[in-house]
């Protein structure tokens, strides 16, 4: 079954098994992965578990940072949410953030507090516990996480201090609720038309176009009881207007969304524009062709490699980013330096060198970096002006690292679907959105692959459960895809774009993966 890890970033990928590593090394997984349920069919918000108490103690409570649960990448912050009047019901929730970004829920079985030792009590697994003593000034909770070793609840073991405090910044909409409630604690969903977004994106009402509406209601309720994961926008384009236009968990249309490998499309139309202005759109050409200076890295493997098995990952060499690079050259000397694993076109091997290398390749011939680039030959003509693209050492990070907001995702997929073309500027070259957009080469029984641009049609198998549509009756899609339930997917038989951005960065729900059968077994079907 497709598990979506070839669909990962490497680094953020080998973060996430270093930090499970690490929680076993110093006994403390069991409260990570006990708190999340091994086979989770369909994504529930955290529901508050109740109890009485006398003295209010509600707010959000973060971990403190010396107790924060730290790796070499990064750092997993419990987060609990407590709620109650005095006399009244003491409600929690609890979630996990990494790198204070969502990355779980953290399901709470029960609480206990008593108010005359000022003592919480929190069970979130069998045999774990969490047991804290709430300060005085109501300001401080000081505690250890509790679980039982071999299955003895009366002889529970010391796991790890964490500390928590008051958190009055974060908002907790981020974190508990998709949407908020109106004044009768109803979470309704009433469908409006969107907003015009700018002069360069039409709008429509989806009414127009959807008979079913009562399948439209339906399809957004479980959207916002978490039935496809944590979406936090969904965004849907027809005949080239937006029609329909939702955000969840406090984002709107003026918050950047890391985009992660959805970068890697991107990147792949700045160098089919870069290539078309210096006439070298042939992709079976030597990716040495682009760095004569390295030529002493050659060997009679290597030199094999052309720039269409970069575009497809199947140079073979292999997929080690443990180096620091200070320069676009610096990092192409050590991608091409790298040793061969397999025989280049040999083996799909999904690898974000092949991308930073791409973006090497940029700037061998534009004499600038992806994001600059952008910025004068993409961007700019889409309206596109509000994006954050990280730089690591000063090298742009072309496999991922990218914040857009979704709106302008759905610019790009709408400029795709247009085959390069924008208000009738041809922007990138039509030949090489066909190319990028079409399978070149299988990744898996579900998935093929383009120019760094993923293709669904029937022939591909669905890895859900009682496909309808799926694999049978499924259109043809290509989409870009990035970790955490990223998504820009084009139908073009029914010129549709959809986007969709999500926080499922816990992999073992398996929720990132939700939004492709969604949208096959759910939004596609609204419109046929």
């Amino acid at each position: 079954m497709y598990d979506g890890r070839q669909a990962l970033p490497v680094k953020t990928t080998r973060i996430m098994n270093k930090a499970t590593c690490v929680f076993i090394a110093i006994g403390v997984f069991i409260f990570l992965t006990g708190c999340q349920p091994t086979g989770r069919p369909e994504a529930k918000q955290a529901q508050p578990v109740h109890n009485k108490h006398y003295v209010s103690i509600d707010g959000l409570w973060r971990v403190t940072p010396e107790t924060a649960l730290k790796f070499p990448n990064g750092t997993l912050e419990p987060v609990i949410r407590i709620s109650g009047e005095a006399y009244g019901d003491l409600k929690v929730q609890g979630c996990f953030l990494w790198d204070k970004r969502f990355y779980d829920d953290w399901p709470i079985k029960s609480v206990t507090y008593t108010d005359s030792t000022r003592q919480l009590e929190i069970v979130y697994n069998e045999g774990a516990v969490y047991r804290g003593v709430v300060g005085k000034d109501r300001k401080t909770i000081t505690g250890v996480a509790y679980s039982d070793a071999w299955g003895d609840t009366t002889n529970r073991v010391h796991e790890n201090k964490l500390d928590f405090v008051r958190d009055e910044q974060t908002d907790e909409n981020r974190l508990f609720f998709p949407r908020p409630a109106d004044v009768h604690g109803s979470m309704v969903y009433q469908y409006h038309q969107p907003e015009q977004l700018d002069r360069y994106l039409q709008t429509a009402s989806l009414l127009d176009y959807v008979k079913d509406t009562t399948a439209f209601y339906r399809l957004m309720e479980r959207i916002i009881k978490q039935k496809f994961g944590r979406l936090e926008s969904i965004l849907v384009l027809k005949d080239r207007k937006l029609v329909l236009e939702e955000y969840f968990y406090g984002y709107n249309r003026t918050h950047l969304h890391p985009i992660h490998s959805c970068t890697k499309s991107v990147t792949s139309l700045l160098l089919g524009i870069a290539l078309n202005r210096h006439n070298k759109m042939d992709v079976d050409q030597p990716v040495f062709s682009f760095f004569p200076q390295y030529d002493s890295l050659k060997t009679p493997e290597k030199e094999k490699i052309t720039l269409k098995h970069v575009l497809t990952m199947t140079p073979g060499f292999t997929d080690e980013d443990d180096f620091d690079a200070h320069s676009p050259d610096e990092e192409a000397q050590k991608i091409l330096s790298l040793p061969m694993v397999s025989a280049p076109g040999e083996k799909f091997k999904y690898n974000g060198n092949c991308t930073n290398l791409m973006g090497d390749i940029i700037y061998s011939l534009e004499n600038k970096q992806a994001d600059e680039l952008a910025q004068e030959v993409l961007f700019n003509k889409l309206g596109i002006s509000n994006f954050e693209w990280e730089r690591e050492n000063g090298v742009v990070r072309c496999a991922s690292d990218l914040r857009m907001l979704p709106g302008d995702m759905a610019k790009i997929g709408l400029l795709v679907l247009n085959n390069g073309n924008w208000n009738g500027e041809q922007i990138v070259p039509k030949e090489w959105i066909a190319e990028s957009t079409q399978p070149h080469v299988a990744e898996s029984p579900f998935f093929d692959y383009g120019y760094q641009w993923w293709c669904r049609s029937k022939s591909n198998r669905s890895w859900w459960k009682h496909p309808v549509h799926g694999s049978r009756d499924e259109h043809d899609m290509f989409l870009a895809l990035g970790y955490g339930g990223q998504y820009i997917m084009v139908i073009r038989d029914l010129n549709m774009v959809v986007v969709a951005t999500s926080s499922d960065y816990n992999e073992e729900n398996g929720m990132a993966h939700q939004k492709v059968p969604m949208v096959i077994e759910d939004v596609v079907p609204l419109f046929e």
